[in-house]
């Protein structure tokens, strides 16, 4: 490969790093806007099945990242090796730094989006199921009355 080519490649595997990311920050945001909103007409099985299908979502972008960074960092190795001008463009030690930050965010941000779900959402079902209690009681007590 000539040098050019190299240097597409490189950045070309670090735009599909961040299109994986960007994804999940989509697909989580979703999540926590969708609990946030709707919690007490999420039912148990559905809200069961969101929370699977975000973990198989965030364990694929994770992966993704995981590949995407890695051929990155080899076509700079690549690069570097041959003695380029372009040579300043690589990160000189950063990128492992980089690539552990951004697995962290994304692994701490999965989970924490999924808590903050399901909090939402059992506090909400238990508000509804408390406010559902209330009404139908008091039907009762005017009855008694």
């Amino acid at each position: 490969m000539k040098e050019i080519d190299f240097i597409q490649a490189y950045y070309g595997a670090i735009s599909l790093a961040y299109t994986a990311s960007t994804w999940w920050l989509t697909v989580s945001t979703a999540l926590v806007v969708a609990t946030y909103f709707a919690a007490k007409h999420i039912p148990g099985w559905l809200f069961a099945t969101t929370i699977a299908l975000y973990a198989l979502t965030a364990i694929s972008a994770i992966y993704e990242l995981i590949g995407y960074s890695n051929m990155a960092e080899n076509y700079g190795v690549h690069l570097a090796a041959l003695q380029a001008p372009a040579q300043s463009a690589i990160s000189q030690g950063g990128g492992f730094i980089n690539a552990t930050i951004n697995y962290a965010v994304l692994v701490l941000g999965s989970v924490s989006a999924a808590a903050f779900a399901y909090v939402t959402w059992r506090g909400a079902r238990k508000a509804a199921a408390s406010e559902h209690e209330v009404s139908s009681a008091s039907p009762n007590l005017a009855k008694s009355a």
